[in-house]
């Protein structure tokens, strides 16, 4: 029929008229034609053509399927479009009542469909897809075997791509093992076909088999040794079995055999980047950034685990040639800025904060630029800069008071911060971080009662704090005799956010004002295992000088040296061993 698209179209224009509104179509002519065709007679100027019946037939039918869809009546609206496609032939409309005869879950009148288009679209792939869903459906695996056998026969069939598709089809089954045997058959019937072993390996899994999975992806690979689709199907399973052993021995071994194979060794990096094995993720990412010098997910990742590991050079170099390929990369331009700050090239640091312009980092960078001037030593301007930022929330104003705070804590004394605090509660009363850092303060400056009130208020609004428990807790162990009072605040804290190091710090100097030292020393070095902290170490080396082992207290406060050495804690503790 040579007019079957141009009917279609003016079908879908009527279902769209008739379903979406009641209103009548402006045009005149078209509501003719519309009247006319309803009726079954041609519209005014129109030739009578042969087969119009018919055709009001298909018209009937389509509208008839598609209200029936859109009130959700799947039975109803696949009989009608069924009827609809066998008049019209047409492949859209085909395709339609394939899917809708799926939804209602009449799967043999899908099959039929499915071989129409094939006859209609022979030069298409997607006939053979429907073709083999619908004998999934329907539970035939001869025919599916056979089906896909005699597909891959046609001319300019590919078998590898056809063999993926089938099995991701049995894959979506109710019951992906009951197709594991056809699965077999085709991993024999192409057993020098490495794709159909892939294929075998990916519906092993969905079956949650393993073990089949294994031997299958081990056949793809001496078929097509070093092929990276599989390598990433393999480290994709063992991730999800939580394997790491058997994980790191496959990829080391297969990215030194297959040196080139760069997206594995980038899924393996960021897999050791969200495992915390920074230095090792590193190294693959340089080696990715070496071999592919364009490839920017490698340099910025190297660039950003260097300034992580503290080789600040190595992350000025990387985050620069970032940079160079994404000029517009503001946070780039953040951690350049931290490096700077890092080295006292203040000017440096400035000038890159003063050339962040994305709307999302803006206001931090000017947060940046007063801790900038600051640590410069241009504490005036540091201070005018952050009062002429003018917030666009109440939480932008926080982090400006907060911001100040730390500038005068470091340049005027802890006095000045308390005072700058008492007036930002004044403005925002009862913000919980303005009442944490205000908190922290005041057991600072030994204010004790100032202290504990801003933590209990704290406590009230955010009952699941466990910041605020941890911070009343520790202040009462290590400047009151409430110890008690203190352990159960703290054991409150771990409750809620177990595995925290500073909160075990706190369990620990608290079982050690307790006299429990083996407690102590316990929670200490497990805190400090997770974090290496200078007040960490600070308090360890205490408890380890005051058991009796000097030296090993020497090492752990000169590696809390190493991290911070301007600690307060950490210098007060040396001072009281005269050290």
């Amino acid at each position: 029929m040579p007019k079957t698209r141009h009917k279609t179209l003016v079908v879908l224009f009527l279902a769209g008229t008739v379903v979406g509104c009641a209103a009548v179509p402006e045009d005149p002519k078209a509501q003719t034609v519309t009247q006319a065709l309803a009726a079954g007679t041609p519209a005014s100027g129109e030739q009578v053509e042969p087969g119009f019946d018919r055709r009001s037939e298909l018209i009937f039918q389509y509208l008839l399927a598609d209200i029936a869809a859109r009130r959700g009546d799947s039975q109803a609206a696949a009989e009608a479009m069924l009827r609809a496609a066998e008049i019209s032939q047409d492949p859209d409309v085909v395709v339609r009542a394939y899917g809708l005869s799926m939804q209602a879950g009449h799967h043999a009148p899908a099959l039929e469909m499915a071989r129409l288009l094939v006859q209609l679209m022979p030069d298409s792939d997607r006939p053979r897809v429907l073709e083999l869903q619908a004998l999934m459906a329907l539970g035939r695996p001869d025919e599916f075997f056979n089906t896909l056998v005699e597909y891959n026969n046609e001319p300019g069939s590919k078998p590898g791509r056809n063999l993926r598709r089938a099995s991701e089809i049995l894959g979506r089954s109710a019951d992906p093992s009951a197709w594991l045997s056809v699965m077999e058959r085709l991993a024999e019937h192409y057993a020098d076909e490495p794709e159909v072993h892939l294929a075998h390996a990916w519906l092993a899994y969905k079956a949650s088999r393993p073990d089949l999975a294994e031997g299958a992806l081990n056949r793809a690979l001496s078929l097509h040794p070093g092929w990276q689709q599989v390598a990433l199907m393999k480290l994709g399973q063992l991730k999800k079995a939580d394997d790491r052993a058997a994980l790191s021995a496959f990829t080391t071994k297969f990215l030194v055999e297959f040196p080139d194979s760069n997206d594995l060794r980038l899924a393996w990096a960021r897999l050791l980047t969200e495992w915390g094995e920074l230095e090792s993720a590193l190294e693959q990412f340089n080696e990715l950034a070496h071999r592919l010098p364009g490839n920017n997910d490698a340099i910025y990742a190297s660039g950003v685990l260097s300034l992580e590991i503290g080789d600040i050079q190595n992350a000025a170099r990387w985050l620069g040639r970032y940079l160079e390929l994404d000029p517009d990369h503001d946070q780039s331009r953040l951690y350049l800025a931290q490096i700077a700050v890092q080295e006292e090239r203040y000017d440096d640091a400035l000038a890159w904060l003063r050339a962040v312009t994305e709307s999302e980092l803006y206001f931090d960078a000017q947060l940046r630029i007063g801790a900038a001037l600051a640590a410069a030593g241009r504490v005036e301007e540091a201070v005018d800069h952050l009062v002429g930022i003018v917030p666009d929330s109440v939480a932008e104003q926080v982090r400006i008071y907060l911001a100040h705070e730390q500038i005068l804590r470091g340049t005027r004394g802890l006095d000045a911060a308390l005072s700058l605090l008492d007036a930002a509660l004044a403005d925002i009363p009862d913000n919980a971080e303005l009442l944490y850092a205000r908190g922290l303060v005041s057991a600072q400056l030994k204010f004790i009662e100032k202290h504990e009130l801003d933590m209990r208020r704290l406590i009230e609004l955010e009952p699941d704090n466990a910041h605020a428990y941890n911070a009343l807790g520790y202040t009462l162990a290590d400047q009151t005799d409430r110890l008690d009072e203190a352990l159960t605040l703290i054991e409150q804290a771990i409750e809620l956010l177990p595995g925290d190091p500073f909160i075990l710090d706190s369990l620990g100097w608290v079982h050690y004002r307790l006299g429990h030292t083996d407690l102590a020393r316990e929670f200490l070095q497990k805190a400090i295992d997770i974090r290496m902290d200078a007040e960490i170490a600070a308090h360890l080396g205490e408890v380890l000088w005051m058991d009796g082992h000097q030296d090993q207290a020497r090492e752990v406060w000169q590696r809390g040296r190493q991290s911070d050495p301007a600690n307060p804690v950490l210098q007060e503790t040396l001072r009281k061993f005269d050290l």
